[in-house]
């Protein structure tokens, strides 16, 4: 009998660490999964929103220089009124205006390239240091796949955020949601977010 009960006793075991050792096999292949909410980054990323606000003063000052220029033009043609016509005063202001405006149309598209280059380069510098921040995350962490998440509610009435939400890679998360710890390392000796709340680290599954 206590052979029979310790023989049923071992296979029972053998069992049992079988079965834990195929669930940790497959989670180990699995891995560790989390998501990060990429408009929320830039939403409250200091740098990025510091680049982006000087990138606006920029703007609105090249705009203030622009309202200058076409107060110019606006004179100049008031000022063809008080000539006739084909007169040689006429003339010389007419061919003026038309240089400055010729000027004036090649200094706005300048400008309109060069604030759409700079754009561009404050997007792509800060959504590079997102990835580098998070691959280093990643692997502090033992997260082997982080996925792009949207946690915006999706509008019924609205076409465009139905639309986005259906097209949303990731339907459902649970506590694997790292986009706040992100943030604090990005918002580090720049700016602090006492209000930012917190997100837990997927803990490892084997």
């Amino acid at each position: 009998m206590k052979r029979i009960l310790s023989c049923f006793c071992v296979a029972v075991a053998l069992t049992a660490f079988c079965q834990v050792s195929t669930a940790s096999a497959q989670q180990a292949s699995a891995g560790n999964i989390a998501v990060i909410d990429i408009p929320v980054i830039f939403k409250n990323h200091a740098l990025f929103k510091k680049q982006m606000d000087e990138l606006k003063g920029s703007v609105d000052a090249a705009e203030q220089a622009l309202t200058q220029d076409r107060d110019q033009m606006k004179a100049m043609v008031e000022e063809l009124q008080g000539y006739k016509a084909g007169t040689p005063e006429y003339k010389a202001l007419e061919e003026k205006m038309a240089k400055v405006q010729a000027d004036l149309q090649v200094k706005v598209g300048l400008q309109k390239k060069e604030f759409m280059e700079r754009e561009a380069r404050v997007y792509f510098n800060t959504y590079n240091q997102v990835t580098q921040t998070v691959s280093t995350f990643a692997q502090r962490h033992n997260i082997t796949l982080v996925l792009r998440y949207n946690s915006n509610e999706i509008d019924p009435t609205n076409r465009q955020s139905v639309l986005e939400g259906v097209n949303r890679p990731v339907i459902y998360q649970n506590q694997i949601d790292i986009t706040y710890d992100i943030l604090n390392i990005l918002n580090n000796g720049v700016q602090r977010n006492a209000a930012v709340p917190g997100s837990q680290v997927p803990q490892p599954r084997f």
